[in-house]
């Protein structure tokens, strides 16, 4: 084997010759004929060109950089859809640009460009299989990746959001902020990266430049950048994080985990993560790293990395008795003007929580982020963390400070006894004699004895308290790494097409869709390979499951759903968030198939649940009040709707604050309610404050943006506003399109709905192209079974009608109707809307025994979903009583004209056109009737 000592040394001597010639030579004399010595210490030296974290200075400092930028990185120069505008940031591996998207969306973004040379089509290929996780991540305090590509000279290059703010330490110390403003800054990095685990993705650097500060509304908000960036460019997802293959280096030494600076391959996992968190902490408190920069990187390379690996650092609270002024002055940061004060509040609980997370053997530390913030949070509530082993002195202090008030009042209490009690002390002092004194004595003793096995008890109990807390926290993180490893590998697999570099995909082996992928999934789940694990199976059959619901494939994602909530019901007992989880999602499933009756009930259940597991103001019973809301929204139980959404509204509030983008989803599903029950001024001022939220929170030109704009404008046509309603959709068609490309299925609901606007106003040579591209695009993007795709068909079909081209209108609306039962079963409110239009189809071509049938297939249909009536109900009972009409029976068309009229003056607004429509004919209809 090698001598480390002597790689090391040949390496370093080689590194300090001035030309590859020079170097050349050395190394031809200093490894003689051991030819793998050679190779080895020659990748290491390749590597060192490209060593270091990817961005050594943040993405936020603006100003010169240096010299040595390659000739096609240039302010001005488009890359792709990007134009460069500033470089803001350069480490070894590339530089970092401040740039402008030009389209779909116009922003600006963070490009970093990789140094030219690194294999592209390797680097590439590896990213995208990297964003299949990263595309999964989806949180505030996580700065997003954008996309990716190569430049035109073959560069890779990597697009992220770009945050505007400055490192977490950096604001701290400049705006003083305590240590709970610190420790609350803390808990929501540490829930950043929780999520990141969850979704199979480890940091690997993280550091103060990486945690970025904005203000949100005057609230400070973090931000974790650079996630994924060092795994996309060294290779597989548990490829090593200190060396990639061709040992470079990635992190920082100040912030890297025991297990980072080992040379023996040990494979990287979240809790490397968790170390990191624990230096920002430290360093969040005492204003330095555990090891100081300076002093690491003055060692050689070899003590460097011991120093990582061995030596244990001091407390943060002895650490800062140890700094002079600087330790002054982070006390003065901290609004704590003597560092002995500083020391004292550090001392106990958050030096016991630093020290879990840089635990050199890592079993010793947090299992997940979750669990430090968990302990951080306890630590703020001044309850007794899981840090520590804590004695019954240490659990005192934290009951007094607890409950202060009333310890001082029962201390009064006593005080007031005590002193009533002296001069009756004093005159029966003389009663007492040397065998009540034994006797008292030998009663304190006992009593001690007594106090210490409750005490030894407690502590025991503690322990236990501690290890039970911790095994639960290995055990959420086991599963969490295998069901992201295993969704992650599957996904992969599903898109090993486009991958161009990935060796599954070079012999075309592989064309599966995320459907196909997925049924594999399940195979290997079945197979029983996780049957002694059943809380990871069940986890991974909801993933599954979800990802298959959210791909329109409905029938396989029941059963898988269904074994998902059976197993959870069997593990867990009590109320516990994870059945009202699966619960929630299988009652989702049936409600988007119009299962109402079966989806009701599920939803009622899992919020029992979640109300007990979690209290009545948390967010998931928030978000399950408003499921149900939209259950009883889209069957017309306007009544039953609206309490729920106002509740989930005022959740919301409390939780996220008025101006959070949840807020705005509530405020526009309650403009949807008042609109469907023709309350159209109150439901203007909901959709106007839902915008402005949107706007303001993601950005004028978001896709959910649009969605509000969509729904101000169907409020617009509904009452016959179509110059306020048309300039509303031409705005969301373009925002669309930028956002989500001209083929997104969003486009072709925002061009349905333009074309009702126009057919509405009779300009049907307006309408049919857009309904001819948006069923196009609905074929291409759901395909042809989709509800969707029917609902389009139908759309196109009753433009025809308005023409009166029945015969063309017909064997559209026969297959829309067929589509429709196959999606969404025999019951459903767009089957009703599909057997009524076929009817009037049937109507018009003389077919009235078809006609006749059809409308009273859907009016009976509708008695039974919507029994409180709809303006839908109303639509079709007057399209039935005007077919009876057509067949002079204006005796059978009375009673529905009647109850069309009372449905429309109890949904619509007085001036709405379809009410006047049905009192014409109601009219119409009784003066046939008086002749």
């Amino acid at each position: 084997m090698d001598n480390p000592s002597s790689i090391e040394t040949i390496f370093f001597a080689a590194l300090n010759k001035g030309s590859p010639q020079d170097r050349a030579a050395y190394l031809d004399s200093a490894c003689g004929e051991d030819s793998g010595l050679r190779q080895r210490i020659q990748k290491m030296l390749d590597a060192h060109t490209g060593s270091g974290s990817f961005l050594e200075h943040p993405a936020y400092i603006v100003g010169p950089i240096g010299s040595g930028r390659p000739a096609d990185d240039l302010p001005g120069q488009m890359i792709g859809a990007y134009k460069l505008l500033e470089q803001i940031g350069q480490g070894g591996m590339g530089t970092v640009w401040m740039a402008e998207q030009r389209e779909p969306v116009k922003r600006r973004v963070a490009l970093k460009i990789i140094k030219l040379g690194m294999d592209t089509r390797q680097v590439i290929s590896r990213f995208e299989a990297e964003r299949q996780a990263l595309a999964m991540m989806d949180h505030p305090n996580i700065a997003k990746v954008l996309d990716a590509g190569a430049t035109e000279t073959g560069r890779p290059y990597f697009v992220m959001e770009y945050i505007k703010g400055v490192p977490i330490l950096e604001y701290c110390d400049t705006g003083k902020l305590d240590t709970r403003a610190r420790l609350e800054l803390f808990s929501q990095v540490c829930h950043a990266i929780q999520h990141a685990h969850q979704k199979g993705i480890i940091h690997r650097d993280i550091k103060p430049s990486n945690v970025l500060v904005t203000m949100h509304d005057g609230v400070p908000v973090a931000r974790v950048i650079d996630f994924g960036i060092a795994k996309a460019t060294g290779g597989e997802l548990t490829a090593k994080t200190l060396f990639t293959a061709h040992r470079q280096m990635i992190g920082t030494p100040a912030y890297m985990s025991p297990e980072q600076a080992e040379m023996s391959g040990l494979d990287i996992d979240t809790r490397s993560d968790i170390y990191s968190l624990g230096v920002l902490l430290y360093e969040l408190l005492t204003g330095t790293t555990p090891f100081a920069h300076e002093e690491l990187m003055s060692k050689g390379f070899a003590e460097m990395m011991r120093i990582i690996r061995e030596v244990e650092p001091h407390k943060p609270s002895t650490r800062l008795s140890s700094l002079g002024e600087t330790g002054t002055r982070t006390a003065q940061q901290r609004h704590i003007g003597d560092v002995k004060k500083l020391g004292l509040a550090l001392r106990g609980d958050l030096d016991w929580i630093v020290m879990r997370c840089l635990e050199k053997d890592r079993t010793r530390r947090y299992e997940t982020a979750s669990g430090l913030a968990a302990d951080i949070r306890r630590h703020l509530n001044d309850e007794t963390v899981t840090a520590g082993a804590p004695g019954a002195g240490y659990r005192l202090r934290k009951f007094v400070k607890r409950n202060r008030a009333q310890v001082i009042a029962g201390g009064i209490v006593a005080g007031a006894l005590v002193l009533g009690m002296v001069g009756t002390s004093i005159g029966m002092a003389w009663a007492l004699n040397e065998k009540s004194n034994a006797t008292l004595a030998a009663k304190s003793e006992a009593a001690a004895k007594i106090e210490a096995q409750e005490n030894e008890q407690k502590a025991v109990a503690s322990a236990k308290v501690a290890e039970a807390a911790k095994e639960e926290e290995a055990k959420a993180r086991k599963r969490a790494e295998t069901i992201s490893t295993f969704v992650t590998t599957a996904l992969k697999a599903s898109d090993a097409q486009n991958f161009g570099g990935a060796e599954e995909a070079r012999g075309g082996a592989f064309d599966m869709t995320i459907a196909a992928a997925m049924e594999n999934a399940v195979k290997d789940v079945d197979s029983g390979r996780f049957k002694d694990d059943p809380e990871t199976e069940a986890d991974l059959r909801d993933a599954i499951g979800t990802i298959l619901m959210n791909n329109g494939k409905y029938d396989k994602a029941k059963t898988i759903l269904e074994q998902a909530l059976a197993t959870r019901e069997r593990v867990f007992t009590g109320d516990n968030p994870t059945v009202a989880s699966s619960l929630n999602k299988l009652a989702a499933l049936h409600y988007r198939q119009g299962r109402f009756a079966q989806a009701e009930p599920l939803f009622t259940r899992a919020l029992a649940v979640w109300e007990k597991a979690l209290g009545p103001d948390h967010p998931d019973v928030a978000s399950c009040l408003f499921n149900l809301a939209e259950l009883y929204q889209d069957h017309g139980r306007f009544a039953q709707a609206e309490p729920l959404f106002t509740r989930a509204l005022a959740i919301d509030e409390k939780a996220f604050g008025p101006d959070h983008p949840e807020v705005a989803t509530c405020l526009n599903s309650l403009a949807l309610l008042s609109k469907d029950q023709g309350r159209y001024a109150q439901a203007e001022p909901l959709f106007t404050r839902a915008l402005a939220i949107r706007e303001k929170a993601l950005g004028p030109y978001h896709p959910e943006v649009a969605n509000v704009l969509n729904n101000l404008a169907e409020l617009y046509r509904g009452q016959g506003q179509f110059a306020q309603a048309e300039p509303l959709y031409t705005r969301t068609l373009e925002i669309r399109e930028k956002a989500l490309g001209p083929d997104h299925r969003g486009v072709a609901t925002c061009l349905n709905n333009l074309a009702l606007l126009y057919q509405d106003q009779g300009q049907y040579s307006r309408a049919e192209p857009l309904y001819t591209r948006a069923l196009a695009i609905y074929e291409k993007a759901l395909g042809p079974d989709h509800p969707s795709t029917a609902g389009s068909l139908n759309n196109l079909a009753n433009l025809f009608l308005s023409q009166r081209k029945y015969t063309e209108a017909e064997p559209l609306l026969t297959r829309a109707l067929a589509m429709r039962r196959k999606a969404l079963g025999p019951e459903h409110l767009d089957v009703a809307a599909s057997l009524s239009n076929l009817a009037r189809a049937s109507q018009a071509l003389g077919k009235t025994v078809e006609a006749r049938q059809g409308f009273d297939k859907a009016l009976a249909m509708l008695r039974r979903l919507s029994p409180e009536g709809s303006p839908v109900f109303a639509r079709i009972l007057w399209r039935s009583a005007s077919a009876r009409l057509d067949n002079k029976d204006a005796a059978a068309a009375l009673p529905e004209l009647e109850e069309a009229v009372a449905l429309a003056e109890k949904f619509l607004p007085p001036e709405h056109p379809y009410l006047k429509e049905y009192r014409e004919t109601l009219a119409k209809c009784r003066e046939a009737i008086a002749k």
